[in-house]
C-alpha cells in the first residue's frame, strides 16, 4: 500500500500542531520527536526535513499558537476610527473569549509549566502592540499621566490584567472587567471607566 504523499507545508503544520498538543500535555521534556512523529505517523528523517531540533519545533508550536492573538489585538489596533477608550473597549470584549480558549486547553493532562511559559510569552507578543495603542492614547492626550517608558508601562498593564483575569477568588469576568478599567483609568488619568 503506498503513502499518500502531503504538501509540505501542511505535513511541517500537522508535525507543529502534534507537538503542541503533547507539549501541552506532556511538558518539553517528556515530549519527544519520536513521540510527535508516532502521532504523525512519520519517520525521523521526515522530521529533520522540516525541523533542526525538538527546540526548533517547540518555539514553532509556541509560535503558532500566539499567532492568532496577534491577529485579534493587531485589527483592534489598526482600526483607525476608533480612539484609545474603544481600542481598550475591543480588547476587553477580546477577553473572554481568549481567557475561554487558554482555560479549555488547561486539562488535568496540560503541564502548568508550558501553560505558564506560553502565557507569558503569549503577553510579551502583543506587548508592542499594546504599546502602540498606549502611544495613541498620549498622543491624543486620551492619557494624561507623565509616561516616562511606554514599553515598561505596557508590560505593567498587560501582566496586571492578566493577573487579574486568571485570579480565582473573583469568579465574574465582568467584575474583572470592571475593576481594571477603574484601575486604568486612575493609572493613566483617562476616562476609560466611564
Amino acid at each position: 500500500m503506498s503513502r499518500v504523499v502531503k504538501d509540505p507545508d501542511v505535513r511541517r503544520q500537522e508535525l507543529i500542531e502534534i507537538a503542541l498538543k503533547q507539549f501541552l500535555e506532556n511538558g518539553y521534556e517528556k515530549t519527544s520527536i519520536r513521540s510527535i512523529l508516532k502521532e504523525a505517523d512519520g519517520e525521523i528523517g521526515m522530521f529533520y526535513h522540516y525541523f533542526e531540533s525538538k527546540k526548533e519545533i517547540y518555539e514553532a508550536a509556541l509560535e503558532t499558537y500566539n499567532e492568532k492573538y496577534l491577529v485579534k489585538l493587531t485589527e483592534v489596533a489598526d482600526t483607525p476610527e476608533w480612539d484609545f477608550k474603544e481600542k481598550l473597549n475591543q480588547v476587553f470584549i477580546l477577553l473572554p473569549s481568549s481567557i475561554s480558549e487558554y482555560r479549555s486547553m488547561y486539562t488535568k493532562k496540560v503541564n502548568p509549566e508550558i501553560m505558564t511559559i506560553l502565557l507569558s510569552r503569549t503577553l510579551l507578543k502583543i506587548e508592542p502592540i499594546f504599546e502602540q495603542i498606549i502611544l495613541e492614547g498620549i498622543a491624543n492626550g486620551d492619557i494624561r499621566v507623565s509616561v516616562p517608558n511606554t514599553h515598561l508601562l505596557s508590560q505593567f498593564i498587560l501582566f496586571g490584567i492578566s493577573a487579574i483575569i486568571h485570579d480565582n477568588e473573583v469568579q465574574s469576568m465582568e467584575e474583572k472587567v470592571l475593576n481594571i478599567k477603574i484601575l486604568l483609568s486612575k493609572l493613566l488619568d483617562s476616562p476609560i471607566d466611564e
